[in-house]
């Protein structure tokens, strides 16, 4: 979410792979299949978007993580 939300352009699924983590491909579309169907990142044509949604909650992470750790 890290990397869309910072993204000023959709970026293609595996751009995003390679660049913003370190995990198997399988195991990144896991997660990414947990985004969509949450509402928090949209895919066109193979290119990925963070939502208005995606953004909020990234920003309420970012806020309350450091409380927390």
């Amino acid at each position: 979410m890290e990397f869309l939300f910072f993204s000023d352009k959709n970026q293609l699924r595996t751009h995003v792979w390679r660049k913003a983590t370190d995990v198997s491909y399988d195991d990144f579309l896991k997660h990414l299949i947990y985004l969509k169907d949450k509402g928090f990142v949209e895919e066109s044509q193979g290119h990925l978007l963070l939502t208005v949604g995606g953004r909020k909650v990234y920003t309420n992470l970012q806020d309350s993580l450091p409380s927390l750790l």
